[in-house]
């Protein structure tokens, strides 16, 4: 009977050693398969992440050069139409501007004259010189009068109709009529024009807004992805570092395991045969 209950005792034994070393194994195995989850998890986030990063520099870069190239066919197109405005206007001042000095020149020699107390003739006022024939002058008050309305646009006019009295009246009005409708001409296109440097400035203002926008919804993006990826960061273990044994070190756990597995079998045996004797010296 000792040595069946020794027997029994041995194969319990052997049956625990095996047992103990199925579950070692298959501890060894999840450990080893979370390792490896947990390692492909952190991989897989930290490519995203590059990716991401990239992706965003890309689409910064891009959108910056799409403003660039926006704002500069914007103030192309701005200073063509200044350029324009320049041209019609100079082009509407040009002959006004070169009658300008004469009726300047006359003025100033009338008051050149007339600060001497002596009033030019009208052939000398009319033609811009000093006059020789000198007569008495008026008050100061009169050469001012004289000389603003020497300076007045209407100056010219005023004197081409006093030097020319034959002129008939049908050509005068045809004149204005025909100045009136120059002006109004030259004043449609001005306006024309102000209403296109209107139009470019609001689109430009409009592009500056549309550029805030997208640098704050960008900015906040960037802050949105930042906080997911602390967030993954701070799901991972930081001291986590995963160790793969190598195939001597596998080789080697297993034969320490058998040579204790063997220690214990002879040691359960010997205390077996211990008993078995006991009991037959009983």
């Amino acid at each position: 009977m000792s040595s069946s209950i020794a027997n029994d005792l041995t194969k319990w034994s052997n049956e625990q050693l095996c047992k103990n070393e199925d579950d070692n194994n298959d501890l060894y195995e999840k450990k080893s398969a979370e390792c490896r989850h947990c390692m492909k998890a952190w991989k897989e986030a930290e490519c995203r992440m590059v990716e991401e990063v990239a992706r965003q520099k890309a689409e910064e870069v891009a959108k910056q050069k799409a403003e660039v190239k926006a704002q500069r066919r914007a103030e192309a197109e701005a200073k063509a139409c200044t350029e324009e405005v320049v041209r019609a206007q100079s082009s509407v001042s040009g002959p006004s501007k070169g009658k300008q000095p004469k009726v300047a020149a006359s003025g100033a020699a009338e008051v050149g004259e007339q600060a001497e107390g002596l009033a030019p003739c009208y052939r000398c006022s009319g033609a811009g010189v000093l006059c020789e024939m000198r007569t008495a002058g008026g008050s100061k008050q009169t050469w001012w009068r004289k000389w603003e309305e020497l300076m007045s646009p209407q100056a010219g006019k005023k004197k081409a109709r006093m030097q020319s009295p034959v002129v008939d009246k049908d050509d005068d009005k045809y004149e204005e009529e025909a100045e009136d409708k120059e002006a109004e001409e030259e004043r449609d296109m001005l306006g024309a024009l102000t209403e296109v440097l209107v139009a470019v400035v609001m689109e430009m203002w409009d592009m500056a807004s549309d550029r805030r926008c997208v640098a704050a919804e960008s900015q906040a993006q960037t802050e949105q992805m930042l906080g997911i990826l602390e967030e993954i960061q701070g799901c991972l273990d930081p001291e986590f570092t995963p160790e793969e044994p190598e195939e001597g070190e596998e080789e080697d756990f297993e034969e320490e395991e058998v040579a204790e597995a063997a220690e214990e079998r002879e040691a359960l045996e010997g205390q077996s045969e211990e008993e078995a004797e006991v009991d037959e010296s009983i």
